[in-house]
């Protein structure tokens, strides 16, 4: 590896896995001795905590929600992340970032209700990941997973998951044509839900392959 970091941004919709699988992704990297450090959007500074606030809510203003998103990321990368310090900071020495979200998912949600080409201006100051990991999950098995959980938030219903699922394929074809690397992971196949194990034994290795081929 060079002293340039990696960035790899973990992307798809509500319940499809990123959670479990970025930081299943971070225990697999540190085991074969690579720095990593973990870190998830929205933060938890004060930004952060009002999207939270907001998504809880039954309506949204998406382009509010979009301007917040992005004051947020500009933090995460520039002053803090749950590396202790900003990601462009760990980035610079050399460590693999590993995010749960990040800009993408911004153009994917908020475009439900604002135009993808803004929301990718106002975040033009985000670098971009050098490795998108995307869980293709069905929106009706993500809806159950996420009923699941005692909260549930706005983006969180079968209609609106299925925009955003639809609106992904969009983001992440306008990011392949930037140069950012894009690893499609199944987890369902033939209706069948792929255990933790097998999916993140193939994200392991598809991220692996492309920090030791840098």
């Amino acid at each position: 590896m060079s002293s340039k970091g990696v960035l790899v941004a973990f992307e798809g919709i509500d319940g499809s896995g990123l959670t479990t699988h970025s930081r299943l992704l971070v225990y697999k990297l540190r085991e074969a001795g690579y720095r990593v450090g973990y870190s998830k959007e929205p933060t938890w500074s004060p930004i952060g905590a009002l999207i939270r606030e907001l998504l809880l809510q039954p309506t949204v203003d998406h382009e509010i929600l979009a301007l917040l998103y992005a004051a947020d990321r500009l933090w995460h990368l520039r002053v803090h992340s749950c590396l202790g310090v900003g990601l462009l900071k760990a980035l610079e020495e050399g460590y693999i970032v590993v995010l749960d979200r990040y800009k993408y998912s911004s153009m994917a949600y908020q475009s439900l209700g604002a135009p993808v080409e803004w929301i990718e201006a106002i975040n033009s100051r985000a670098l971009e990941a050098d490795i998108i990991v995307y869980l293709d999950v069905p929106p009706e098995v993500a809806l159950n997973r996420v009923k699941a959980r005692r909260i549930t938030y706005y983006y969180e219903t079968l209609e609106r998951l299925r925009k955003v699922k639809e609106a992904f394929e969009t983001i992440l074809g306008r990011a392949e044509a930037r140069g950012v690397r894009l690893v499609r992971i199944k987890g369902v196949e033939n209706g069948v839900e792929r255990s933790i194990e097998e999916v993140g034994r193939e994200v392991y290795g598809e991220v692996k392959k492309h920090i030791e081929g840098r």
